[in-house]
């Protein structure tokens, strides 16, 4: 069964996700045969939900059956076999311990999971929606593929000192709906908050590698991406956004072509669109929940407060030298305006505007340059847009040019973004 005709049946199911299951889950669980197809859909919208895919299918291999690596800053995690295998995934795992591993980060061994697995967002999901994939996971084929162990620096591969690292960081707990706020909202939270992990990525990190909750959705680096900051403050944020703005975005991509009036105007095409680690969320997650989840989620997010209070006065823009500004036009025109236009408005629906662009105005230039070095996926299939094809400039611009094309793309048109440094480029291209 396919995810995309089961999102309406699903979406019937979603009303039972806020109450806690008050029953002691069973050592055993059913057998797959024995579960109703309603319940298999049902495990596996919430699967989706969670983006239980992603991470469990490396590049080349089976779904779920894991391998994927996830580099650390302490060395790089192999995300493990969750395909019902009794010998190599979790076929072994009685509903204690899948439940234990998700929501208390423990292991049937005992040894604590390293957080790479968002346990720390998991423990807010409900008893039965967790159940719920673990009896979709059991329906699925096994598999008997062993990932790579994973391998981190000493001390770090010691797993006994995650145990002080739950003690100090992980807040168990089960999510309470908030009876001031309306049901939409609480499924909102609900869902941004458990399994979608959204501040996972949004969220800044301490030394310890535990996110900052003083500094909540307020935008952090993944894999030399910028995961931008989801509170509503109105300037870096998603202040600007309607609800319905937010959620056509979850669900598509792609922003709508002028998020205020003020802006300059980029036309028909879309204001800005999902890159980097944020498309493959859209394409294997979000796009598949149901827009009632999606406008959800939205609902919530909107009502996050400012990190950071808006000061309501216009940047102060950077100003190229004339040497960089006629060096980056030269560029742009050869390589880029052919598709996002002379004056940077793009072209709907297959080319995104640049002027006005929030991406390309971050303070951080990452997405930029990580879109010049590696364009957008070649084959449509493997993109969250069937329109959005871009090849990779990586290996035909040099980190000095591709600085200068993105200096002038981030100072020109009404854009105010600082210029970028080579040295920029070439640690992202390493």
């Amino acid at each position: 069964m396919h995810v995309r005709s089961l999102t309406l049946t699903a979406s019937l199911l979603c009303a039972s996700t806020l109450a806690l299951a008050g029953d002691e889950p069973a050592d055993t669980a059913p057998a797959a045969s024995d579960l109703t197809e309603g319940r298999l859909v049902y495990g596996q919208y919430m699967a989706t939900a969670g983006d239980c895919l992603a991470c469990h299918t490396r590049p080349d291999g089976k779904p779920f059956e894991g391998g994927l690596p996830i580099d650390t800053p302490f060395g790089t995690i192999y995300t493990p076999n969750i395909t019902p295998s009794k010998g190599y995934g979790i076929g072994s795992f009685s509903d204690k311990d899948f439940l234990h591993a998700l929501q208390d980060g423990i292991s049937p061994s005992g040894l604590p999971y390293y957080p790479a697995l968002p346990y720390p967002s998991y423990t807010k999901v409900s008893d039965d929606d967790l159940l719920a994939i673990k009896d979709y996971l059991m329906s699925l084929e096994p598999s008997n593929y062993e990932p790579p162990k994973t391998d981190l620096r000493w001390p770090f591969s010691m797993r006994d000192l995650l145990f002080g690292w739950q003690e100090l960081y992980l807040d168990k707990g089960r999510f309470e709906p908030d009876p001031s706020r309306s049901d939409e909202w609480n499924r909102g939270a609900y869902l941004v908050e458990g399994l979608g992990h959204c501040g996972s990525c949004h969220t800044p990190r301490n030394m310890a590698g535990a996110t900052e909750p003083s500094k909540a959705m307020t935008g952090a680096i993944v894999d030399g991406w910028y995961a931008p900051n989801l509170t509503s403050d109105l300037s870096e944020g998603v202040g600007r956004w309607s609800v319905d703005e937010l959620a056509t975005f979850l669900q598509t991509g792609m922003a709508p072509a002028a998020l205020d009036a003020s802006e300059p105007d980029p036309g028909d095409a879309p204001a800005t669109e999902a890159l980097g680690p944020m498309a493959e969320v859209v394409h294997d997650s979000l796009s598949k929940l149901a827009l009632s989840d999606l406008r959800a989620m939205a609902v919530y997010l909107k009502d996050l407060p400012p990190k950071t209070e808006p000061t309501h006065r216009p940047k102060v823009p950077e100003v190229l030298t004339q040497e960089a500004y006629e060096k980056g036009r030269s560029i742009y025109v050869k390589n880029c305006s052919a598709c996002h236009q002379d004056h940077g408005q793009g072209l709907k629906p297959y080319f995104p505007a640049l002027r006005g662009n929030p991406v390309v105005n971050e303070a951080l230039p990452n997405d930029v340059l990580k879109t010049l070095l590696l364009g957008a996926p070649s084959d449509p299939s493997e993109a969250f847009s069937p329109h959005v094809v871009m090849p990779s400039f990586g290996s035909v611009l040099t980190d000095e040019q591709i600085a200068t094309v993105a200096s002038y793309i981030r100072a020109n048109w009404g854009n105010d973004a600082p210029p970028v440094t080579e040295k920029e480029v070439k640690a992202l291209r390493k």
